[in-house]
């Protein structure tokens, strides 16, 4: 084989290895979607499918609605955060006047314990928002000051004088006390409704608050951000105030469809499958008596080839090496995660698993790609001199991960075609037919 044909035939010399041998055993396994990235999809209100957005294969991204549905109860839930928002702002400007009265009415019980004319007490607390507290407590001191006024005066004409008579004294008297007693009460009673009255006032904002909330949070359990309820606008809505719209939880694509626009749905019917194929798992029954090679295989990494890549390996990583025997088939499940950005392992596709099953010391090794055969028997190619090669007749024995244990027929270092040797055997093959046809 003339050296300036090597590049092109791929051919590559390297020496046979005489070195440890990891053996390997290949099992059955299936590739299958990543049930960790692997959504079936319902509607978790009923229903009539107002539209469908994607179709089977589609990819989507997080966030994008798959789907539209009318509903009732949407459309109730979010008008009833209307009115809980209503009644909350109603509350809070209730409270907010409540407690402008109570501090304006304390205030004036205040002054009116001080015994402030009540012409000051007029000027005062002109235009300050009371309620009814004003008027009947201005009244209550009014006539308090009026009686205290004429009780003075009659004290005095009975004390010095003895003006008027004990009877029209004791019945001065006698109204001074009543209107002293009807004003302090009045005030006591209105210290406590006032109170009472903002305590009402803040249960009231409360309860209000707590229906407000929870109509968000049934809002919420129906898949609702905080954001897009904080920003709802159902009577800007219109019609649309009962659309639910159906998002994706994950980039992904869509690997099953199950509804049609007008479609009565609910929480029991299935609407899509969305998985992420960037990974998958690829999953092997191991039997019974191999058992032992999974030992120390949890968490780490192994290969397999698929019968549409015969020249690739992949690798994945064990997440689960079998606890329980399955009693019919005798088998532990292995299951590891693989990458797949590029979509070539696809699920349902059938692989074989390299199983480590041990090592071999000292053993003659080639890799895979420099066997060869024909007609029952197994061969190398071994370099003599810069462009000649030897078939060589060789017993292969155990296999490791890409190399194959050479039993008989090489010893190590002994240089070998590695790569390129279906050029080689074809080459060989022309100059047999070449010698066959010249000798007849």
């Amino acid at each position: 084989m003339p050296r300036e044909k090597w590049e092109g035939a791929g051919i590559a010399v390297a020496p046979a290895r005489r070195d440890r041998l990891t053996l390997t055993k290949w099992v059955t396994g299936k590739v299958t979607p990543n049930e960790d990235r692997l959504a079936h999809i319902y509607s978790l209100v009923e229903g009539i499918v107002h539209e469908v957005r994607v179709r089977y294969g589609d990819r989507v991204r997080a966030g994008d609605v798959l789907a539209v549905v009318d509903s009732v109860k949407v459309g109730e839930a979010k008008l009833a955060l209307v009115q809980d928002r209503l009644d909350v702002r109603i509350a809070e400007v209730n409270l907010d006047w409540k407690q402008t009265i109570a501090e304006n009415t304390r205030a004036l019980i205040e002054a009116l314990e001080q015994g402030i004319a009540p012409q000051e007490i007029a000027e005062r607390f002109q235009g300050r928002p009371m309620g009814a507290y004003r008027e009947q407590l201005v009244s209550a001191y009014a006539r308090l000051h009026q009686a205290r006024a004429e009780y003075e005066r009659d004290r005095n004409l009975y004390e010095q004088r003895r003006a008027i008579s004990e009877q029209q004294f004791l019945r001065t008297k006698a109204d001074f006390e009543a209107a002293q007693a009807t004003s302090g009460a009045l005030m006591e009673q209105s210290r406590f409704t006032i109170e009472q009255e903002l305590i009402q006032a803040r249960q009231a904002l409360e309860a209000a608050q707590v229906a407000e909330g929870t109509s968000r949070s049934a809002l919420y359990i129906l898949g609702y951000g905080e954001d897009e309820v904080a920003a709802l606008d159902p009577l800007g809505q219109g019609e649309e105030v009962a659309h639910y719209a159906i998002a994706a939880p994950f980039d992904g694509t869509i690997i099953a469809k199950d509804v049609v626009r007008d479609e009565r749905v609910g929480p029991d019917t299935r609407l899509f499958d969305l998985t992420d194929l960037s990974t998958v798992w690829t999953r092997a029954d191991i039997y019974e008596q191999d058992l032992p090679y999974l030992e120390g295989l949890g968490g780490g990494a192994i290969r397999f080839r698929a019968g549409a890549y015969p020249d690739r390996l992949f690798e994945a990583k064990v997440f689960y090496a079998g606890d329980v025997v399955d009693p019919e088939t005798r088998t532990v499940r292995m299951m590891a995660v693989a990458d797949s950005h590029d979509g070539t392992l696809k699920p349902g596709m059938f692989v074989e698993v390299e199983l480590p099953i041990g090592t071999a010391d000292d053993v003659v090794q080639v890799p895979k790609s420099a066997i060869q055969a024909d007609e029952g028997r197994t061969f190398v190619f071994v370099q003599h001199g810069a462009e000649e090669f030897a078939r060589r007749d060789v017993a292969v024995g155990r296999e490791g991960a890409d190399v194959v244990e050479i039993i008989e027929g090489l010893q190590g270092g002994e240089p070998i075609a590695v790569r390129g040797t279906f050029a080689l055997k074809a080459e060989m093959m022309r100059g047999e037919l070449a010698e066959g046809g010249h000798s007849h």
